[in-house]
């Protein structure tokens, strides 16, 4: 699992990454965890394209506006620090991803 894989001059190990889902998000897809590997350095906002690809469209929904742009409303967080800026944030090392929707509609 966590092998070297070799991209171009550098090295790359495997990347574990643990994402918890929290409230409505959790309730829809009726889970709490899930697990991936990835191969390469990813970005966080390619990752949630990933992740609301592999789901259905309220997962989408849940992530991105009608525009497919990142709701605001949605609190991520990388290691338990919130990602303020999601274009600037790369996944590169063993994490875990955490994404609160809003708990309620104010």
């Amino acid at each position: 699992m966590n092998d070297i894989i070799k991209q171009g001059k550098t090295k790359f190990r495997s990347v574990n990454i643990k994402i918890y889902y929290r409230g409505q998000l959790a309730d829809h897809i009726n889970s709490t965890t899930e697990e991936i590997t990835i191969d390469s350095p990813i970005s966080l906002i390619d990752l949630l394209n990933n992740l609301a690809e592999r789901k259905d469209a309220t997962v989408n929904d849940f992530i991105f506006d009608e525009n497919n742009n990142f709701r605001k409303s949605l609190l991520i967080a990388v290691d338990n620090n919130q990602v303020i800026d999601l274009s600037s944030m790369t996944i590169d090392r063993d994490c875990e991803i955490t994404l609160f929707p809003p708990i309620a509609g104010g």
